[in-house]
Parts: C-alpha cells; sequence; structure tokens
C-alpha cells in the first residue's frame, strides 16, 4: 500500500513538474497628482447664450470677464494582472477636477473614470465593462498619430471627429501578422429606462437607451496605414408621452476614412468623416414630423521631424446642417479636437466651460437662423505649429492659426480671427514637470453684433487671451 501512494504521489509530482506553470498574479500601480492654475480673460460670458442676436442686451451680455482659479487632480491607474489572460483595468480620479475653495461641492470628488476586463488570447482581445476615452478613438487614432497642440501634457484629446468618453460596453480587436486590424464594438451612451414608471409602462425599459455600435477594419503596411470606420447611433432617451411632447428615437449612420504615411522625416495625415440620420418627432397635431441632418468634417496635415523638433502644417473643415438636438451625432463636428487654448478654451483648458468656446460664439452670433449653430461644426482652420527642445528637459511649443466661419446670416462676417499660442515645458525632476501655456486670439468681425433686423450695430468684439500652468507629480 505504501508503495502504491509512493508512486502515485511521485507520478503527481512529474505530471505537476511537467505542466506549464500558472502566472503569478501581479498588481500594477501608476498615475500622477496635477494641479492646474487657469486664467481666462476677456470671454463672454454665459448670458450671452439664449438668444444673443436678437436680444436687447446683446451687446452688454458681451462684456468681457476674468476667471483665475486653481484645480486639482489625482489620477491613479491599477492594473489587476489574474494571469497572462486576464486582467482588470481601473482608473481612479480622487479628486476628479476639484477647484480650490470650492470642496466637494463644485467637481465630483472621487470617480471611477473606467474600470472593465480584459481576455486575451490568439484569436483576439476582449474588454467589456466601463471603457477607457481612448476606445472610442477612431481613425488617425487607431494609425498611431494623434495631432498635438501647444502644451502637450493638458492636450489628451486631440483627435478629429472622435468621442473619446469613457462609455459602457464590449469591444472586440485583433490585429493579425498580415498587417489586417478589426476593431468591433458596443457602448451604452445612456439609459433612461428607469427614470418614470409611466415611461416605462408606455415603451418598455429596453427601448430607452442611446446606443452605439463601431466598426473599423484597418491594415498596417511598413510606413502607414489605412482604415475605414462605420457607425451607427441609435438615441431613444426622449421617447415622447403624447402629442407635441418629446422626440421619438434618432437613427444617424457615419462613415470614417483615415490615412497615414511617412517618408523619412516627412509624413501626411488624413482624416475625414460624412454623417446622417433622422429623428421623428410628435407635432401639436399629433402627427409624426421627421427632421433628417448629415455633416462633414475633413482634417489633413504635413508633418516635418528635424530630431530635436518638428513642425506641422495642418487644415479642418467641418459642416453641420439639421437638427439643433445636441444628441443628434450626425451633425459633425470637431469632436475631441482642440489644438487651439483660445478657440476652443471650453472644452480643454476651461474645464467644460462650454460658454467660452470661441467657435461656439461665433456660430451663435453669425450662423444662418440657427440652422448652423452646431457647436464647432460650422467653421474651418488653417494651423502652422510646431514643438522644439532645447535639452532633454526644456522644450517649447508654438501654433498660429486662422479660423473662419464657412456660413452665416445676411450681413454677418465669417471672420473669427488669428490665434497665436506658445508653450513651455520643463522636466524639473525626474517625476515632476511644470507646463505653462498662453495663448491670445486676435478676434474677426464674426464676433461683433448684430440687431434682430440684421443692421449693424456700434459694437466690435475685443480681443480674448488665456494663460495657464500646470505642475504634475507621476508615479
Amino acid at each position: 500500500m505504501k508503495r502504491a501512494l509512493a508512486m502515485a504521489l511521485g507520478a503527481m509530482l512529474v505530471a505537476s513538474s511537467a505542466a506549464p506553470a500558472a502566472a503569478a498574479s501581479q498588481i500594477d500601480f501608476s498615475g500622477y497628482y496635477r494641479t492646474y492654475f487657469q486664467n481666462d480673460y476677456r470671454f463672454p460670458t454665459p448670458d450671452s447664450f439664449g438668444d444673443p442676436i436678437y436680444g436687447s442686451n446683446f451687446a452688454s451680455d458681451l462684456e468681457r470677464k476674468t476667471d483665475s482659479y486653481f484645480i486639482n487632480r489625482l489620477n491613479l491607474d491599477v492594473a489587476f494582472h489574474a494571469t497572462d489572460e486576464i486582467s482588470v483595468y481601473w482608473q481612479l480620479r480622487a479628486p476628479s477636477s476639484q477647484y480650490w475653495g470650492q470642496g466637494n461641492g463644485n467637481r465630483t470628488a472621487v470617480e471611477t473614470n473606467y474600470v472593465y476586463g480584459q481576455i486575451k488570447q490568439d484569436w483576439g482581445t476582449i474588454d467589456i465593462g466601463k471603457l477607457p476615452e481612448g476606445h472610442t478613438n477612431i481613425g488617425l487614432m487607431t494609425l498611431g498619430w494623434a495631432p498635438g497642440g501647444p502644451d502637450p501634457v493638458a492636450y489628451t484629446w486631440v483627435n478629429p471627429f472622435d468621442f473619446d468618453t469613457a462609455y459602457d460596453g464590449i469591444r472586440y480587436s485583433n490585429r493579425w501578422d498580415n498587417g489586417f486590424q478589426l476593431v468591433a464594438q458596443y457602448n451604452r451612451l445612456n439609459y433612461a429606462g428607469r427614470t418614470d414608471n409611466g415611461i416605462i409602462q408606455q415603451y418598455g425599459a429596453n427601448d430607452l437607451n442611446a446606443d452605439l455600435f463601431l466598426l473599423e477594419p484597418a491594415y498596417f503596411w511598413d510606413g502607414g496605414g489605412a482604415s475605414f470606420a462605420l457607425g451607427y447611433l441609435r438615441d431613444a432617451t426622449d421617447k415622447p408621452w403624447g402629442a407635441g411632447i418629446g422626440l421619438e428615437a434618432s437613427h444617424d449612420w457615419f462613415i470614417n476614412p483615415a490615412f497615414s504615411q511617412t517618408w523619412g522625416d516627412f509624413s501626411f495625415h488624413f482624416e475625414g468623416k460624412y454623417a446622417w440620420g433622422e429623428q421623428d418627432s410628435v407635432n401639436t397635431a399629433g402627427h409624426t414630423v421627421t427632421d433628417k441632418s448629415d455633416g462633414l468634417g475633413v482634417y489633413l496635415d504635413f508633418d516635418y521631424n528635424y530630431g530635436p523638433g518638428n513642425i506641422n502644417l495642418a487644415g479642418w473643415w467641418t459642416r453641420g446642417t439639421g437638427a439643433n438636438d445636441s444628441k443628434l451625432h450626425s451633425d459633425v463636428d470637431m469632436g475631441v479636437f482642440y489644438p487651439l487654448l483660445v478657440a476652443y478654451n471650453g472644452n480643454v483648458s476651461g474645464w467644460g466651460r462650454y460658454s467660452n468656446n470661441m467657435i461656439t460664439v461665433a456660430n451663435e452670433v453669425a450662423a444662418p437662423g440657427g440652422a448652423f449653430v452646431q457647436g464647432d461644426a460650422n467653421h474651418w482652420a488653417i494651423d502652422f505649429s510646431g514643438n522644439h527642445a532645447f535639452t532633454d528637459d526644456i522644450s517649447l511649443s508654438y501654433a498660429v492659426a486662422y479660423l473662419a466661419l464657412n456660413k452665416t446670416r445676411e450681413h454677418a462676417k465669417k471672420d473669427i480671427g488669428v490665434e497665436t499660442d506658445l508653450g513651455l515645458q520643463v522636466q524639473l525632476l525626474d517625476n515632476l514637470q511644470f507646463t505653462t501655456s498662453v495663448g491670445y486670439l486676435f478676434t474677426g468681425k464674426a464676433f461683433d453684433g448684430y440687431t434682430g433686423s440684421n443692421i449693424p450695430v456700434d459694437y466690435k468684439a475685443k480681443d480674448a487671451y488665456t494663460w495657464y500652468s500646470t505642475l504634475t507629480f507621476s508615479f
């Protein structure tokens, strides 16, 4: 008996030693603490919205204000690697973006930005959960190119036409040895099914969602690549209660081609997006009215890398038409592409203070009948920018750009203005970086006011400028 037990134990030991060892669990931590010092000068106040064209106090509403403030952010990235095939990723922000002097009452003090599980196999990778912002980046971001700005630390959202938001969903991705890559993704953008029992009883909770579907094949070759993304957005979070109330589900489709090629120190990048959609609403007579919309956007640049720095010449153009409902993504705008400090200030350095977006203000003032007031979906720009590293620790960034509207109401001007930006990045210590950037917009006549009868009034918009700095402790 003892001999049989010994033989069995020996066989088990031999078998276990021959079997592949499971990878040990591992937890990785990284992140940063960053404090921001913002100074926004001479921006239109939120009072300029509502109905600035016909408002009786339009000129006084556009009086310039100054806003200066500090912001805290602690960003913690945690990766739990159970095995080589199974991982969980978690990004915690505590605080997320908290203004000095306002404690927890101004911005979310602690939040999970994303958390998702990942399965890696030979046939591909599956991510499921609250997916990170980069998972909704398509086009040039898929090809490995993200256009920069005067401050590469703060400018994390510089991807033309992309959503760049952490959404719940599931994603499949794989890249084969022959250069072919495929991404298929589903996101739930919004769920409103349980906000009101009456709506649930009338339509059912499963109908009241906003869902996004993405499919992006891509092919890579030596020095370049191309992708062609397809998307469908269904938004049913505004179902109507009855005649004249609410909206039916909107349906929006888009195509998004991109191309990137490098020849030595030179490179060329292109991305376009065309979208179309429709949304039904119920009027007061109980009849369904269909509102159709579309949009078009184009971005391209030429880049030259000369070693310690690079120079870039870029141009972009957007046009949106149709409904004014912000949930209709078919009206193509610049997405999360904000390379200029002042013109797109409310979306980058202004921490969501959308009233500071100068493109939006220009559209509010000069757009024809409101039909083209789609945020920043009605303008074009030419931008010359670059950066230069003087040492391993000190670099300078710069930009000069001209911006103009595409369409305006009668007698209104298209000239948004000329912007100049300058940024300095200094690596103070191995894990401590300081950046400071300033931007100045020589405002054009698109900001000048008009009365309701489109007769010019004696009002000239003043220039706008901003300055902000960051101190980043990374770990």
